[in-house]
């Protein structure tokens, strides 16, 4: 990067160190996973609730479902324009902001007269709630250089846990007592959780301004100057919209013949998105010892494979079992692989590098999401199956550059 691009960190004169590498407490560690979890749950909260919004506030499902779309890109927005902060405010106040902002659309949600107040708190919560995005740079921060990829394993199965947590307890909780109460645990658990990882963070010294201004037109310039950061961006993104294009329409295949599945037995299969989250701690040792790039690779492999497997899945169930395990796994190893090789790379920019990886996989997810929608339309679940191996055999692609790279840079942390 150039100098102009170039952002003061813990490594720089005058931003005083967050803690010498190494220092840092495994509770930190486990409390920054804990604190991921209950976090960006409140992304998707709203999923298993729709239809007792519509219920209670007298809206048609379709209605209620732009409380998700409010939350998904409140969230999107956050991503960008705040997590970025990272590399120029210090992280215990800016924490804490971001947990206070979340907590209060919480509490406005779970008051909320109706579905427009709704839908706008629910955006807040999105854009608050990022603190899982700022965390996951700063944890590769404090982790010693030999942990930093088990450490990032462990909060990202914090992630996991919490996506696919609230999608049950969510469901639970609400029918149980009522969504308004599911909002109100949320605010409660975003509270205690957060409270404990910011008490717990090392204290850092003053950190040089730059405008915010100039802090967001760095993105851009960060992902033109960066061979790593735009490897990973192609191969993640490109895995990413492979998993979404056939997540989003799995629930039509398991719906339709020769299974004829409720939506409900059709959720249940979320739940084998956690054979991901058991995957990654191995991965972050690999990465430890060796390197990110064999990771990625096999990751994108399993994605290809998982295609295959889903494929024979429109018939076979186990193949289907088989299919959505290999490609959550995919997804976690790719996460975490690519995440630390840019942290190792980049660390005087880890937020917003970040930043940009994790937009370029939210619009790679939204179009493969509506392309894999136009191929199970036009060529049912093997459109759908075709789209998923396409996409990761594209990011595949991209390997034999990663691996020069690699190969002739050595890692700057």
């Amino acid at each position: 990067m150039s100098e102009s691009d170039t952002l003061p960190t813990s490594a720089q004169p005058g931003a005083g160190p967050a803690s010498p590498p190494g220092t840092a407490r495994p509770l930190l560690f486990l409390a920054m996973a804990v604190c991921s979890a209950a976090t960006v749950a409140n992304v998707y909260l709203a999923q298993p609730l729709l239809a007792l919004f519509a219920d209670d506030l007298g809206v048609s499902s379709s209605a209620a479902g732009t409380v998700v779309t409010c939350a998904q890109l409140g969230y999107a927005a956050g991503i960008l324009f705040l997590v970025p902060l990272g590399d120029i405010r210090r992280r215990r106040p800016l924490l804490t902001t971001m947990l206070v902002c979340t907590v209060l659309a919480l509490l406005a949600a779970a008051a909320a007269p109706g579905l427009s107040v709704l839908a706008a708190s629910a955006a807040l919560v999105g854009g608050a709630t990022v603190i899982p995005q700022v965390l996951v740079p700063l944890a590769s921060e404090l982790a010693p250089p030999q942990r930093r990829a088990s450490i990032v394993a462990n909060v990202q199965i914090g992630l996991m846990t919490g996506i696919v947590g609230s999608r049950v307890i969510g469901g639970l909780v609400g029918e149980a007592l009522s969504w308004r109460a599911m909002y109100l645990l949320a605010a409660v658990l975003t509270a205690l959780t957060g409270a404990v990882t910011v008490a717990l963070l090392p204290r850092e010294g003053a950190r040089k301004a730059l405008p915010y201004r100039q802090l967001l037109g760095s993105l851009p310039r960060l992902l033109r100057q960066e061979p790593v950061l735009r490897h990973s961006c192609l191969m993640h993104s490109a895995l990413f919209g492979a998993y979404t294009a056939t997540w989003t329409t799995l629930v039509f295949a398991l719906a339709d013949e020769p299974y004829g599945y409720s939506s409900a037995t059709a959720g249940l299969f979320g739940l084998l998105g956690l054979a991901g989250a058991f995957a990654a701690p191995w991965a972050g040792r690999f990465i430890d010892r060796r390197a990110a790039a064999p990771i990625i690779t096999v990751a994108l492999v399993l994605m290809v494979v998982s295609a295959g497997a889903y494929w024979f899945g429109g018939s076979l169930i186990a193949f289907m079992i088989l299919a959505v395990m290999l490609a959550n796994v995919a997804v976690q190893w790719s996460q975490i692989a690519n995440q630390a090789r840019i942290f190792s790379y980049l660390p005087e920019a880890r937020s917003r590098a970040n930043t940009v990886y994790m937009v370029a996989a939210f619009l790679s997810g939204a179009v493969a999401a509506a392309l894999g929608s136009v191929c199970y339309g036009a060529f049912g679940w093997g459109g759908a199956c075709a789209l998923q191996a396409a996409l990761a055999a594209a990011g595949l692609l991209v390997v034999p550059a990663m691996r020069r790279h690699d190969t002739h840079r050595a890692p700057a942390a």
